[in-house]
């Protein structure tokens, strides 16, 4: 009985923890991708300023 438990137990706890770790994955993923954004839009705007820079002169 107690090792029906144990076992039902380390079961619940295993699928448990691939969800979370699914979820947290996808968190992960997605955050590298806006990481990823914001520095590409970050450039842009640095050549922009440039450019604009350039023009005034």
């Amino acid at each position: 009985m107690l090792l029906a438990y144990l076992l039902g137990l380390l079961t619940g706890i295993a699928i448990a923890s691939f969800f979370i770790g699914k979820k947290l994955y996808k968190y992960y993923l997605k955050n590298k991708v806006q990481s990823k954004q914001l520095q590409q839009l970050k450039k842009l705007k640095q050549k922009n300023n440039k450019a604009i820079l350039e023009e005034e002169e």
